[in-house]
């Protein structure tokens, strides 16, 4: 059986396919991958043993008036022709989409060639590119119950967050990043947050004399002149997030689906400042609203952050004892991933 998964633009819409393909693949399937030309997402398949990465072209879906409308539009169109051999070169006989621009020529180019499509929404509310894939594919899988999908007519099935199960897992004589401070991780997504960079550098005198800071800034924006010390740690990606999420009091982070879900799942606390309605759809506001209901949570929504706002919300954290009704094990989300890789062979 070959499944051909597609899904990008972030590192959250790539994830959860960079997660299931190896376990798809234990049980006899093969794997292949259709992404974007330059997305996060053929860095993260690349490193997946025995996958190709089919680069197609694709454009941006945007709601707002632009011209680059319009030359995406053509772009979109070429995509789905090249999807449409590939397909049939392939010989797919299942499309794995997770959603983001890329893989909305992927789903359509599926829909003709009769091929069935399974479709995993990864954020509370449906993004357009799923929208848009919906009514072309088979079943819908959601990460959050309370996902709005009374309009679809499809099968819905709601099974969970699927993070990465060696977040669980914790070393023996782990050296710690520091003893004496609590440790607060600084996480501005795939792309890095200019917002969020910003606001630790403002206010990094204060910060490390209560707290040991790590920051990871986003490929290309550290800031150099500003040096590392036993209080303060720039970086610019974390490639061993199961060490830094071990040694991580509190996250302070954007909202976006992935790290929300990590969070619950490991009981971390956290400081969500998202993207606001103007600079997205709303969903990682939505994201932060689940977080704040069901764990520890708090969020900064003002684009122009005080210092006191932050150190109390980050003091009020501190005293928090951890509260995350979503909290499980390893084996827990090793179950759902074998469920969903099952869910795929029996698909065929």
């Amino acid at each position: 059986m070959k499944v051909i998964f597609t899904g990008g633009g972030t590192a959250g819409h790539a994830m959860v396919n960079s997660i299931l393909i190896p376990y798809i693949q234990k049980k006899g399937m093969e794997a292949s991958y259709v992404g974007s030309i330059n997305g996060i997402e053929k860095q993260m398949i690349e490193k997946l043993d025995q996958v190709t990465y089919f680069p197609i072209k694709s454009g941006k879906l945007r709601r707002y008036f632009s011209l680059k409308n319009v030359t995406d539009l053509f772009n979109i169109i070429f995509g789905f022709f090249q999807v449409y051999f590939l397909l049939k070169k392939e010989k797919a006989d299942l499309v794995y989409s997770s959603g983001g621009y890329v893989s909305v020529p992927v789903v359509w180019a599926a829909y003709f060639r009769r091929i069935p499509v399974v479709i995993r929404e990864t954020d509370y509310s449906i993004g357009l590119a799923n929208k848009l894939c919906i009514p072309f594919a088979s079943e819908l899988f959601l990460t959050f119950p309370e996902t709005d999908t009374s309009i679809y007519e499809i099968p819905c099935h709601y099974d969970g967050m699927i993070i990465r199960p060696e977040l669980f897992e914790k070393e023996e004589n782990e050296e710690a990043i520091s003893k004496v401070k609590p440790v607060c991780l600084v996480l501005g997504g795939s792309q890095g947050a200019e917002q969020i960079n910003k606001l630790i550098w403002k206010n990094l005198e204060q910060l490390t004399k209560e707290y040991t800071v790590i920051h990871a800034t986003g490929k290309g924006k550290k800031r150099e002149q500003i040096k590392n010390t036993s209080c303060y740690q720039q970086i610019e990606f974390i490639d061993d997030m199961r060490y830094y999420y071990n040694q991580a009091d509190i996250v302070m982070t954007r909202s976006g689906s992935n790290v929300v879900s990590e969070c619950l799942l490991l009981g971390k606390k956290m400081i969500c400042i998202p993207l606001t309605v103007s600079q997205s759809r709303g969903e990682q506001m939505l994201n932060a609203l689940f977080a704040k209901k069901n764990g520890n949570a708090i969020i900064l929504e003002n684009s122009n952050i005080q210092q006191d706002e932050l150190l109390n919300a980050l003091l009020e954290l501190q005293e928090q004892k951890v509260n995350s009704s979503y909290l499980i094990n390893k084996e827990e989300v090793l179950r759902r991933i074998e469920n969903q890789a099952t869910f795929i062979k029996n698909k065929h």
